[in-house]
């Protein structure tokens, strides 16, 4: 993987109590300021990623783009389709207005609208994940899944890391990671499973046994898809890290990459599973 084990670790210890902090103790805005910037940065990081495989991306455009749609998550009002309908009809005027050669505007349009939806939406589920509440426990149980989130998909990254570097024999994904094991991931999915019951015990009672398994289970797979993903995006621009913003993982998405994918995974089995008025 990226870096040594201590590194990796120390990022998790650090993060980890700072985040219990900013969504447990403020209310949502704190958390939401830090959502904003981080987008912008992950934002940042796809359209280099983009740009190292010669797309000429609408920067400007794919900014406020992925802005809308991430409004969407706070603001009713603001239906998705019509932000998608206004990005359609711009981001094509945008690259005939730009002229040059039309044989790149269709991989151009699709590189900035790509980048945009994925912030925009992936980002808006760790914002709506905040916003939820219930009869019981108000507008804490957002802080409560928030936290839950990053616990065990971090930790279960951590976990993944640790076996796969004392265990790991037999490569994963090759093609995309080379360094990533079916042993790590096997550690990952225990140590997701763990940690799930970890929190149960800790901070959130409602979660049931059969929740704890389910989560820990399926938030870990979720998040090692993600993991991938933004694995393949940066082997196929080229670059070993998205960026060197933080310590032992690169870029802004190579910390958040798990998490993004994860996010509505939980939004929507809360919704459906775990929600009780």
């Amino acid at each position: 993987m990226r870096s040594g084990l201590p590194a990796r670790i120390l990022s998790a210890v650090v993060f980890l109590p700072i985040f219990w902090i900013l969504v447990k103790r403020f209310g949502p805005l704190p958390y939401e300021a830090l959502l904003a910037v981080a987008a912008g940065l992950g934002l940042y990081e796809l359209y280099a990623l983009a740009d190292a495989r010669g797309h000429r991306c609408h920067r400007l455009l794919g900014a406020c783009t992925a802005a809308l749609v991430l409004a969407t998550f706070a603001v009713p009002e603001l239906p998705l389709s019509a932000v998608l309908a206004a990005a359609l009809f711009a981001l094509p005027v945008a690259s005939l207005w730009r002229g040059g050669d039309f044989g790149r505007a269709f991989g151009d349009i699709g590189a900035t609208l790509f980048a945009a939806a994925f912030v925009g939406l992936l980002f808006g589920y760790l914002l709506s994940l905040r916003l939820l509440s219930d009869a019981v426990k108000g507008d804490e149980m957002g802080s409560d899944l928030v936290f839950l989130l990053f616990f065990v998909v971090w930790g279960s990254d951590v976990f993944a890391y640790a076996v796969g570097r004392l265990l790991g024999r037999r490569s994963l994904a090759p093609g995309v990671s080379p360094k990533k094991t079916v042993e790590g991931a096997i550690g990952g999915l225990l140590g997701a499973i763990l940690l799930a019951f970890v929190a149960r015990a800790w901070f959130l009672y409602r979660l049931t046994v059969r929740d704890a398994i389910l989560l820990g289970f399926s938030l870990g797979v979720v998040g090692m898809v993600g993991d991938l993903v933004e694995s393949m995006l940066k082997r196929g621009a080229g670059v070993k890290d998205s960026a060197h913003l933080v310590p032992g993982h690169g870029g802004l998405l190579d910390r958040v990459d798990s998490l993004l994918y994860a996010a509505p995974l939980l939004y929507y089995y809360y919704l459906f599973a775990m929600r009780t008025g």
